[in-house]
């Protein structure tokens, strides 16, 4: 770090003694800082990758590998829908190998009769602030509910997706959520797919309703979710006063709460160590972490990157690895994506201001990773219903 930064100064120096301005020095040493903020982190090698890891107060329940369970099942579906959707990828592009134990090779069914199965999806943190131009897992046509979700058909036709606020707690958003899942107590079988921080509301949700949540609520599944929390929310609630004065789009609920507390480190460990154990009995949660390179990010979030760096290389510019996991949940796989592209498809977007704003290294192939997260958790539950009524 310190040569690093004495290489700087010296090149600064340099600029300085050429030119003779100092201004020049200022905008050399500048120009300099914003580089090696932006990327002189350091990143790990392919050979140097840890293992995989969670994060969680003592007491909480361990997660379970499934890794190669999901893998074999995504295999499927990628080789299944290939030339049918952009943004196409082989497998070993899609999901990072972790030391995973090797399954067999074996064929997998993918069904296309219509499931009883109802889809509540929850966003993140500003997401409703671009629900004009993008849909959590959407094609990225358009921000119709109706028309997004439209290559899941005939398997799955029912998808709901629940319109957070992009700016608010999340004690206020789990009243949304809560009134979402109540819509659907006569479905057959539902599970919520929650994104970011609409995991801790979904949580928050869950735990208001306590023994009252429907029955037929079967599962959470957590992509990319706020956990743990992040060090970079703790990071930046320090500067809240200053945030708060930022513009935000039109489509922003203003309302006037300090969301990054809901997202902190401190609120969501000590929220799991006091919590946990009172969530409903019977539901089954599943957890899919996202991380990559910096190279392969939006370039606004190579430096949300770099500060997380700072703590874990292995992150997604939002989140580290080890805090995307909910305790005993199915661990599903390691994403080779950062935090926007895995769910939403700013790349695709008709309007060329926000393509040029967000578009940039996100595109990624969304459809079939909703897919077969969507198969594998009705897999699931088809077979622990069969075991169930064995014993």
């Amino acid at each position: 770090m310190k040569l690093s930064l004495l290489g700087l100064v010296i090149l600064s120096l340099l600029v300085f003694a050429l030119n003779g301005s100092l201004w020049w020095l200022i905008g050399a040493m500048s120009l300099l800082w914003l580089w090696r903020f932006l990327f002189g982190t350091y990143m790990l090698r392919e050979n140097e990758m840890p293992p995989a890891l969670v994060l969680h107060p003592l007491g909480m329940p361990p997660a379970h590998d499934e890794r190669p369970q999901f893998r074999k099942l995504l295999g499927a579906v990628v080789e299944q829908r290939a030339g049918r959707y952009p943004d196409e990828r082989k497998l070993e592009n899609i999901l990072h190998d972790l030391d995973e134990s090797p399954m067999p090779p074996e064929p997998v069914a993918l069904p296309d009769d219509p499931s009883d199965l109802v889809v509540i999806l929850v966003s993140g943190v500003l997401w409703e602030c671009v629900s004009d131009v993008a849909l959590p897992f959407g094609r990225g046509k358009s921000v119709d509910v109706a028309t997004e979700y439209d290559y899941l058909k005939p398997r799955y036709a029912s998808i709901e997706v629940v319109h957070v606020r992009g700016i608010a707690t999340s004690e206020h958003n789990a009243r949304i959520v809560e009134a979402a899942i109540r819509k659907h107590r006569d479905a057959a079988n539902v599970i919520i797919v929650a994104y970011s921080k609409g995991v801790p509301d979904t949580l928050e949700a869950l735990r208001r309703m306590g023994d009252d949540l429907p029955v037929n609520v079967r599962a959470l599944v957590s992509v990319a979710g706020v956990v743990s929390g992040s060090p970079l929310a703790d990071w930046l609630n320090r500067y809240k006063k200053i945030l708060e004065l930022l513009p935000t789009p039109g489509a922003c609920s203003h309302v006037n709460e300090n969301f990054l507390k809901s997202i902190s480190r401190d609120r969501c460990l000590h929220w799991l160590r006091k919590h946990w154990h009172t969530l409903p009995h019977g539901l089954h949660f599943y957890s899919l972490v996202t991380f990559v390179a910096p190279q392969r990010m939006h370039w606004f979030l190579r430096m949300l990157y770099a500060k997380l760096a700072e703590v874990e290389p292995r992150n997604d510019s939002h989140m580290l690895i080890h805090d995307q996991v909910l305790p005993g949940a199915a661990l599903l796989g390691y994403v080779k994506s950062d935090h926007w592209a895995v769910a939403l498809p700013f790349n695709r977007s008709k309007r060329s201001l926000w393509n040029r704003l967000l578009g940039y290294n996100n595109a990624f192939p969304r459809e079939v990773l909703f897919e077969a997260i969507l198969r594998y958790v009705e897999e699931d539950m088809r077979v622990r219903d069969e075991d169930g009524m064995k014993s």
